[in-house]
């Protein structure tokens, strides 16, 4: 599939980590065409002594059938660029802790107090 940027400009290897695709559609506009009949000749292969000839059909101007104009619409994928501040939310994101590494955090900070609280109790 093509990849464009948003200048509709062909892109061959787009970075996706600065930037993300969506779809899109590219219209391609078809000139008409005119109908053109075939012209052709025969020459002469060979010939026999009784007055016979082979003969073959040659084409000079191969024929072509008339069309109208047409617009074609071809998927393309385009290339949209993230914004400065979508990098450094992104930035931001990626450094933020996982669910799990705080839930990690507070079960080691409860296991922590309840040492010091049972340390506490036994003192007393």
């Amino acid at each position: 599939m093509e990849i464009y940027n948003e200048a509709m400009e062909p892109i061959e290897h787009p970075d996706l980590t600065l930037g993300y695709l969506k779809p899109g559609v590219r219209t391609v506009h078809h000139e008409a065409v005119e109908g053109v009949e075939e012209q052709w000749h025969y020459e002469t292969v060979a010939e026999y002594p009784n007055g016979g000839k082979d003969v073959s059909r040659v084409i000079d101007v191969p024929g072509v059938e008339a069309k109208d104009a047409w617009d074609e619409e071809i998927e393309i994928q385009i290339y949209v660029p993230y914004t400065p501040e979508e990098l450094a939310a992104m930035e931001e994101a990626k450094n933020r802790p996982t669910t799990e590494q705080r839930i990690e955090a507070l079960e080691a900070a409860l296991a922590a107090y309840e040492a010091a609280y049972a340390e506490g109790v036994q003192q007393a």
